[in-house]
């Protein structure tokens, strides 16, 4: 989570402010980046100035009150829990760019930057008179040094000893309250309270991202589950379609037999072959005609129409057929279909219905094999 503080007018309104021109406040954003940090603004107007400009986002600032100095920290409430947590980085960063501060205050509303706040963690307001620990005014203008709060030791006139005399003077000094009082509870108070604010931002910033991953984690698991069930779906329904396609295909194949069968017992009794009408597109032709055809033994006679007597064209099929198959998928017409021959010749056709395409199959698959 390290940001980039290198803009140059950061540095610039920085030592404007703590070399005392008029210059007096910053204010430090991200200009709708996610960790470049530049300069919004700055001016001569103080703490008061420094608050109108704020907005609800993630801000920086620096003001100068009187002969001190505070860095402040702004995240709204607005802001949302991981960016939060990059706030707290960052404004580490920025503090230990902006070393001449004296107190550091975290902020997410304007009511904890009025002045009398700012200025008294600044220690420029006084809080209510605190008791001296000695119990005892000072007195500057006393000559000697005053020793009322030392406890006083009966001295024996008849023990002139100096050693005895000085074991007597350090006792004094070693118990003496100045030694023992405690701090006062005010000078470590806004320490502690800055301490607890950023140990508060670091615990719940380590939650949200602890959230943010199981829910990273969960949402991955949960794709993958969904993606696996379309595959094994998808590869259900390839193979349901395959089998289909498989039972459909030997269901043809067995009635076309069947209808071929019963061509050629027609062609025995009756001596008279197969005959209807088809469009044909030739092999190496772009160009579709309607014929009509005349299957007789191996060979298949086209006319123009029913009463023309003079063929156009024949094809002797005599074990030249190769394959034959469906081509509705290869040439977007219903009822089409290929015959492949011998020496890589392919014919496509197509007839008015399933029915007339099923017999014209079964009367080229009879022409190839009639003997």
């Amino acid at each position: 989570m390290s940001c980039d503080l290198t803009d140059p007018a950061i540095q610039e309104a920085y030592q404007a402010i703590i070399t005392g021109t008029p210059v007096n406040w910053l204010i430090l954003g991200y200009h709708d980046t996610r960790d470049k940090i530049s300069l919004y603004s700055k001016g001569t107007g103080g703490l008061e100035e420094l608050r109108s400009n704020l907005s609800e986002e993630v801000l920086y600032g620096f003001v100068r009150i009187e002969d001190r100095f505070a860095l402040l920290a702004y995240v709204s409430e607005q802001v949302s829990g991981l960016r939060r947590a990059r706030a707290l980085v960052h404004g580490k960063a920025v503090g230990a760019l902006f070393k001449n501060n004296h107190v550091q205050i975290n902020s997410s509303s304007l009511t904890e930057l009025t002045e009398e706040r700012v200025r008294t963690r600044l220690g420029l307001i006084e809080g209510p008179p605190t008791p001296d620990p000695s119990g005892s005014p000072v007195i500057p203008s006393s000559p000697e040094p005053v020793a009322a709060p030392r406890p006083i030791t009966p001295i024996s006139p008849s023990t002139p000893s100096n050693n005895y005399n000085n074991f007597n003077g350090a006792s004094p000094e070693v118990a003496s309250p100045t030694r023992t009082g405690s701090p006062l509870p005010g000078a470590t108070t806004p320490r502690t309270e800055r301490q607890l604010e950023i140990e508060a931002a670091e615990r719940k910033a380590r939650e949200d991202m602890e959230r943010q991953k199981r829910a990273e984690i969960a949402k991955r698991q949960k794709e993958t589950q969904e993606r696996e069930a379309r595959e094994q779906e998808l590869l259900a329904q390839k193979q349901a379609q395959e089998l289909e396609r498989k039972r459909k295909e030997e269901s043809d194949k067995i009635a076309r037999e069947a209808m071929k069968k019963k061509l050629i017992e027609m062609e025995k009794l009756r001596g008279s072959g197969l005959t209807g009408y088809v469009s044909i597109q030739p092999s190496g032709s772009p160009f579709w005609r309607r014929r009509f055809y005349v299957m007789r033994g191996q060979i298949i006679t086209f006319y123009r129409d029913e009463n023309d007597r003079f063929p156009i064209s024949e094809m002797k099929l005599g074990g030249r057929v190769v394959n034959i198959e469906d081509a509705s998928l290869d040439c977007l017409i219903p009822n089409s279909f290929r015959v492949d021959l011998y020496m890589g010749e392919s014919h496509l056709f197509y007839s008015d219905s399933f029915k007339d395409k099923e017999l014209a199959i079964a009367g080229f698959m009879k022409c190839s094999e009639s003997a």
